[in-house]
């Protein structure tokens, strides 16, 4: 399982990823989805 809490990263004023939390039983598929710029890339690097 991947679990996640309150997760944030900002880049000096801008905020990319705004306390996410999420759960991710093992062998789960999951999407992410969200327009440009959202912070889609930044949590899967986060991850």
């Amino acid at each position: 399982m991947l679990e996640i809490i309150g997760l944030t990263r900002r880049f000096g004023t801008v905020t990319a990823v705004d306390a996410v939390t999420l759960a991710i039983p093992r062998g789960q598929m999951v999407g992410i989805i969200g327009r440009s710029g959202a912070g889609k890339s930044t949590l899967l690097r986060l991850i």
